[in-house]
């Protein structure tokens, strides 16, 4: 029971983790909100993975985490600002397909197989992406200049790119420990970037609202979430925990719509059922082989 409740804690988060993004970017830039967020989360999971006894062995790996965390500083950077030219909502419909580009990527770069039930969801998903960032006018040619969508799309790939380049990694190391070095390399740009252009009045000046979604970044997004996740795959396994990832745009639509007053018209809807229902049609095999 403790291994669900962390879990759908994590997705919660994350989820709501668009929503408040999207509220601190009307008052910071996408290089401002990233240099706080990480300067101010590693300290704390850092302190999470000291906390639980979590030795930083990695046998020599660098090579790995050096690239994780290259990839990981493009990633966040992409989807901020992404984020900063779409919807929260929209955002969490556009991530949920993370688990198909990693198959597909999957496929191109460790050759592994891709079954009838990957590619059948595949096709789906895509309809379900460009009813998204279409609004339904295919007919027209107005939807392939929304940017933060095709930012957030974006940014999919280089998570699913993140996630096969560190899976090897997560499994000979201790997972918490894994991230919190590989958060050192975002941390640095962040660090660098806040003292070169960042306004730093603009953070004793935030009301109060941004502020509280701010804090909600740094401490719960970037820290407590990854280390409930950690334990909650620990204690129910991958498979059944990747599950719980198909509520992250639940979660961001549940509070998107009636705090940041988004709209959630029809084809909105019927993009983000398709995108769910192809991610499930992908995975289901995998679950159930894996249960």
């Amino acid at each position: 029971m403790i291994a669900y409740i962390l879990l759908f804690l994590t997705v919660v988060i994350w989820g709501w983790s668009f929503v408040a993004t999207k509220l601190c970017l009307g008052y910071l830039t996408p290089l401002e909100l990233m240099g706080i967020r990480f300067v101010v989360g590693l300290p704390i999971m850092i302190a999470i993975v000291r906390a639980r006894n979590v030795k930083f062995e990695f046998n020599g790996r660098w090579r790995g985490l050096i690239l994780g965390s290259i990839i990981l500083t493009a990633h966040i950077l992409i989807q901020i600002t992404g984020i900063k030219y779409t919807s929260a909502t929209n955002t969490g419909w556009l991530v949920a397909v993370i688990p198909l580009i990693t198959a597909v990527l999957a496929f191109f770069i460790l050759r592994e197989k891709i079954s009838r039930n990957a590619i059948t969801g595949i096709v789906v998903a895509t309809v379900g992406i460009f009813l998204l960032i279409s609004k339904g006018e295919l007919t027209g040619i107005g939807w392939l200049s929304s940017v933060g969508d095709w930012l957030v799309l974006i940014s999919a790939h280089t998570w699913a790119l993140y996630t096969i380049v560190t899976r090897d990694l997560s499994r000979d190391c201790n997972p918490l420990a894994v991230t919190a070095v590989i958060l050192i390399g975002p941390t640095i740009v962040s660090a660098v970037s806040l003292i070169l252009f960042a306004d730093m009045s603009k953070f004793l000046n935030l009301p109060t609202d941004a502020f509280i979604a701010l804090l909600f970044l740094t401490i719960l997004g970037t820290a407590v979430a990854h280390w409930f996740w950690q334990e909650g795959v620990a204690r129910i396994g991958a498979a059944r925990a990747a599950i719980f990832l198909y509520l992250i745009p639940l979660a961001t639509t549940g509070l998107a719509v009636p705090y940041l007053g988004e709209s959630f018209g029809l084809f909105t809807a019927l993009g983000g059922i398709l995108v769910l229902f192809g991610v499930w049609i992908a995975q289901r095999k995998i679950v159930r082989d894996r249960s």
